[in-house]
C-alpha cells in the first residue's frame, strides 16, 4: 500500500508540475501577442525615432556626411546597436528619414499653384517662381546647414544605395517640380505663338539645373556672405539664395521674346 500511495503521490506531482509549465507558456505567449500587448507602443517608436535622427543630424554638423556611420549615430543616442536596429538598420535608412523631415518641412508646392494661377505674365511668374526657389533654398540651409545636399552627393555617386532605401523615401523636394511647371509654362506659350526662344528648349533648361545646383552648392558651402561679396563683388542683396536666384529668373526672361501681336 505504501509503495502505490507513493508512486501516486509521484504521478501527481509531475502531473502537476507539467501543469505549471504549460500555464506558464501559455501566459508568456498570450504577453507577447502584439495584438493584445505591443512590444513598442507606436507613439514611443516614433518619439524614439525622432530623437535618433536629431541625434545623427548633430553628428553630420561635426564632419562630412560620408563619413558618418550607424556606429557614431549609437553613440551619440547612448543606446546599444541591438537598440539601435529596432528603429533603423542602416545610415541610408536615417540619412533618408533626414530628407523626409526636411522636405516635409519646407514646402512650397501650394504657393507655386498660387504663382501658376495668378494669369499674371510669363516673366512675373518666372521672377516669383525663382523667387520662392530661392526662399526655400536659403530657409533649408538656414537650418540644415550643408547635410542635405552632402546627404544628396553622397547618392548622386552611389546611386545603388538609393534602390535598397527608395521605398523608405515619403517626401521629395519641391525644386525640381516648379522647374518643371516653368517649362510647361514656357512650352504652351511658345506653342501659342506668344513668345519665341532665343536658344533651344534643352539649352534652357541645361542652364537652369546647373545654375540651381551652383547657387545651391555656393550658398551651402560657403562660409559667409561676406566671403561672396569678396569673391564675386555683388551687392548684399545677390549673395543669398534668394537673390542668385533673381539674377536666373533675369538670365531666363533674356532668353524668352514676347512677339508683339499687331
Amino acid at each position: 500500500m505504501l509503495q502505490i500511495g507513493y508512486k501516486l503521490i509521484i504521478i501527481l506531482t509531475s502531473m502537476s508540475f507539467i501543469f505549471i509549465i504549460m500555464t506558464s507558456v501559455s501566459i508568456l505567449h498570450l504577453y507577447y501577442r502584439e495584438d493584445i500587448m505591443p512590444k513598442v507602443k507606436e507613439e514611443h517608436f516614433i518619439e524614439r525615432a525622432n530623437k535618433i535622427v536629431d541625434g545623427a543630424i548633430r553628428v553630420c554638423r561635426t564632419k562630412p556626411a560620408h563619413a558618418v556611420t550607424l556606429r557614431d549615430v549609437v553613440k551619440e543616442c547612448g543606446i546599444s546597436q541591438g537598440g539601435m536596429y529596432n528603429y533603423f538598420t542602416s545610415i541610408d535608412e536615417i540619412f533618408v528619414e533626414i530628407l523626409n523631415r526636411a522636405y516635409g518641412e519646407f514646402q512650397i508646392a501650394d504657393s507655386a499653384n498660387e504663382i501658376f494661377e495668378s494669369g499674371k505674365s510669363l516673366s512675373t511668374i518666372l521672377m516669383e517662381s525663382f523667387a520662392i526657389i530661392g526662399k526655400l533654398t536659403d530657409d533649408m540651409i538656414a537650418k540644415y546647414g550643408k547635410i542635405l545636399y552632402e546627404i544628396s552627393d553622397i547618392y548622386a555617386g552611389a546611386p545603388e544605395r538609393v534602390v535598397k532605401v527608395i521605398d523608405k523615401i515619403k517626401v521629395t523636394d519641391d525644386t525640381n517640380a516648379v522647374i518643371g511647371m516653368l517649362m510647361t509654362l514656357i512650352d504652351q506659350n511658345v506653342s501659342s505663338g506668344a513668345v519665341k526662344l532665343k536658344m533651344p528648349r534643352e539649352h534652357i533648361l541645361l542652364l537652369i539645373g546647373v545654375t540651381v545646383q551652383g547657387i545651391v552648392r555656393t550658398v551651402a558651402f560657403t562660409n559667409s556672405a561676406e566671403m561672396i561679396k569678396a569673391q564675386t563683388g555683388v551687392d548684399d542683396e545677390y549673395t543669398s539664395a534668394q537673390g542668385m536666384m533673381k539674377i536666373l529668373a533675369q538670365t531666363v526672361i533674356q532668353m524668352v521674346e514676347t512677339i508683339q501681336s499687331e
